[in-house]
């Protein structure tokens, strides 16, 4: 889209998704645009044509009468809250018309549907959360083994009479951080480990390529305990060594394997490229290892945030 000085432009978008109609009508005026959407939908995403690394978007919920400006960065990234807040003059005229102005950008804005077309047919399967009381206190005292991976990432872990391991993730930052029992991102059993509203949350993923990995059909992994707090992540969990599900990685005292980890800025799992890293572990009853960061594979891959809209 041009600036525009004095000239008045006006456009309108229709998108039928289902029985859901959203209309989006812009008028501009001296480089700013003013916007009217009616919608029967409680949310409402506007996205820009032709961003790519940096992308804007506008997220409107209907019945709240808000709108907030997010951005992300990286072609796969989940969007944040912009910083800066360029949608002002939020009015609501009911619960489905909402209205505001923004600058113009230079983009074209569109309606942004969050389905992509080869898969709004498909059942909406949630995504398996698992949280633990806040009552519990995380502790690591117990543990008999240990590996540190450069000077970020800490395991520790412990077997049990049951067959089953605990180990417990310790991150010396504040961000989500994943473990996969592999390497790569295909076939590979893993989880992760989210902060939301500042407490811990476990995701018992399966990934089959380079994208967003979908959760476990079967829960396998518990969140026993976990820490948060402005420099580190702690988290503890427990699984059998052998789930009896064909997908996860069947674990076994004494042996070694080559498993990785992936961290970023965020809170919430998002695309993050280089860092990652894979190591080398050997699941030792007890003693400790270590790995440099010199010996760190970086891969390059990325990961969408599940649960783009909430």
């Amino acid at each position: 889209m041009t600036q525009i000085t004095k000239n008045i432009l006006i456009l309108g978008l229709i998108l039928v998704i289902g029985q859901a109609q959203i209309s989006l009508n812009i008028s501009s005026e001296n480089s700013v645009e003013k916007y009217f959407i009616t919608s029967t939908e409680h949310m409402v995403v506007i996205g820009f044509e032709g961003q790519y690394e940096v992308r804007d978007y506008i997220f409107c919920r209907m019945n709240d009468c808000t709108c907030e400006d997010m951005v992300s960065k990286g072609p796969r990234s989940h969007p944040q809250l912009n910083s800066i807040q360029q949608t002002i003059n939020v009015q609501c005229v009911d619960n489905n018309t909402i209205t505001f102005e923004r600058k113009e950008n230079s983009y074209k804005p569109y309606i942004w549907n969050n389905k992509p077309q080869e898969e709004e047919q498909k059942p909406f399967k949630p995504q398996k959360r698992i949280t633990q009381a806040d009552t519990v206190t995380y502790t690591d005292s117990d543990m008999t083994a240990s590996l540190t991976v450069g000077s970020t990432l800490q395991l520790k872990w412990k077997f049990n009479t049951d067959d089953t391991i605990e180990i417990c993730v310790i991150l010396n930052k504040k961000s989500w951080v994943g473990i996969g029992f592999g390497q790569g991102m295909n076939g590979v059993d893993m989880f992760a480990i989210n902060i939301i509203d500042g407490a811990a949350e476990l995701l018992d993923l399966y990934a089959t390529g380079e994208s967003a990995p979908p959760t476990d059909n079967s829960k396998d992994v518990t969140l026993i305990s976990s820490s948060i707090s402005d420099s580190a992540v702690k988290a503890r969990i427990k699984r059998k060594l052998n789930t009896g599900d064909s997908k996860d990685a069947v674990l076994a005292k004494g042996s070694s394997y080559t498993w990785s980890y992936a961290t970023s800025s965020s809170l919430v799992m998002e695309d993050h490229k280089s860092n990652v890293g894979e190591f080398s572990i050997t699941l030792s009853e007890s003693g400790s290892q270590q790995t440099s960061n010199a010996n760190l594979i970086s891969l390059i891959f990325g990961l969408l945030v599940l649960g783009l809209i909430i």
